[in-house]
């Protein structure tokens, strides 16, 4: 879960029956609206990472240059 000290008011045009079902949550769970969707961002943006993740671990570094090529090409101190 992301960590905050600080909030910021932003405002977001929503379908209506997504924010008809976030009033009847926030009702029924009686949390506030704001809580909901931070919550839904934050598990959006942890999915985010993890695909992220999975497509960095997946990248192939066999196109660098040899310690031997690197040292031809480094400039001499």
């Amino acid at each position: 879960m992301i960590s905050t000290t600080q909030t910021t008011r932003i405002s977001a045009l929503l379908p209506l029956p997504l924010v008809k079902e976030v009033k009847k949550v926030s009702m029924k769970d009686d949390v506030t609206q704001s809580s909901i969707i931070k919550n839904a961002l934050e598990f959006w943006l942890q999915n985010k990472l993890r695909q992220d993740t999975k497509s960095l671990s997946k990248i192939n570094f066999n196109d660098l240059p040899s310690e031997d090529d690197w040292a031809l090409i480094q400039p001499l101190v």
